[in-house]
């Protein structure tokens, strides 16, 4: 398993071979470069930040020569152009010139998570040039992306491109590009629905930054696997927003006394989406999973006014096997009670 700054010894090996070669301005073997991409593509895409650390050390032979950068960078231009399949290493260069020429050069489409990732993380590139390069290179080619691989980049990433800060409108575009597509869609929303051994409910609330999933929000509150998805599926319809992490603020605890604390900051999505209220919120009182029950509580709390089997369910739910479904519940009982 990949840890945060482990390689496989091989590929490590086999990157080291690589940038020796690069750095003494020769060719490597056709052969060499397939395993190192090959390797390349076994690793977990979630590991694409921390990975590219160890990968861009290797590829320098863990010290970036210093003598005449300038001279080692045309060397490895020279061979890239030569070598047009270099491109799928060089992407993850240290030198922000290699990175900018073999994304220039790069024809070859992602064929797994990782290299995906590894492109789409030269669209936040700290380098200008990159970045531009990456979002013409990601034109060229995000179209041809397998859905497969496109959703499993994306779920591994966790939807972290959203807080990126130095790509700028051009870049952000290429991931509507890549997820816009309607097979990919499908298969998104498949995975969001059928998926229940990863995190998903908080990867959700990233990607319904946009409408992209608005339209499959029924569905998901109803039949997801996962009761942190059908929790953020249903809280999202029935208080008809979006909403998600963007850091932490400071609120005051006390200012007389210079007291506060940390809490959340949020930004919200208005989501309109037709849907039966009543029966929507019903059906989630009736899910297995406490955390959906609560969250349909939450949301009756604030209209159960126009809920009409409230004085049959509540006594159901006084009873639940959830201390918190049973202490909304009595919430609810005590004011319904009091305006009958």
């Amino acid at each position: 398993m990949l840890t945060d700054y482990d390689l496989p010894p091989a590929l490590e090996a086999d990157l080291v071979a690589l940038g020796q070669c690069l750095l003494a301005g020769i060719a490597p073997p056709t052969v060499l470069v397939a395993a190192c991409v090959a390797g390349l593509d076994g690793l977990p895409a979630a590991q694409v930040v921390t990975a590219s650390v160890r990968i861009r050390n290797a590829l320098c032979c863990f010290c970036y020569p210093v003598t005449d950068p300038e001279k080692d960078r045309r060397r490895i231009c020279g061979v890239l152009a030569g070598m047009p399949m270099l491109a799928q290493v060089l992407i993850l260069h240290r030198d922000g010139h290699v990175r900018e020429a073999a994304l220039n050069a790069l024809a070859t489409v992602p064929r797994s998570p990782f290299m995906l990732a590894a492109l789409v993380i030269r669209l936040n590139d700290w380098a200008g040039p990159v970045r531009e390069a990456a979002a013409r290179c990601a034109g060229r080619l995000f179209l041809q992306v397998a859905p497969d691989v496109a959703v499993a980049m994306g779920l591994a990433l966790r939807g972290s491109w959203q807080d990126w800060t130095r790509w700028a409108p051009p870049q952000a575009a290429c991931m509507e590009l890549l997820f816009a597509r309607p097979a990919v869609r499908v298969q998104l929303v498949a995975r969001f629905a059928t998926v229940c051994d990863a995190p998903l409910g908080v990867t959700l609330r990233y990607f319904l930054r946009t409408p992209l999933l608005d339209a499959a929000l029924p569905m998901l509150a109803a039949m997801a696997r996962q009761a942190s998805v059908r929790a953020t599926a249903l809280q999202v319809l029935l208080w008809g927003q979006a909403r998600w992490k963007t850091g932490t603020r400071q609120e005051w605890v006390n200012k007389s006394l210079g007291l506060d604390r940390p809490v959340p900051a949020l930004m919200r999505r208005d989501v309109r989406q037709p849907v039966d209220r009543n029966a929507l919120t019903m059906a989630a009182l009736h899910d297995r999973a406490a955390m959906v029950r609560r969250t349909a509580l939450r949301a009756l709390a604030q209209c159960w006014r126009n809920f009409p089997d409230l004085a049959l369910i509540v006594p159901v739910l006084e009873a639940d096997p959830s201390p918190t479904v049973r202490r909304w519940a009595g919430y609810l009982q005590r004011h319904a009670g009091g305006m009958d």
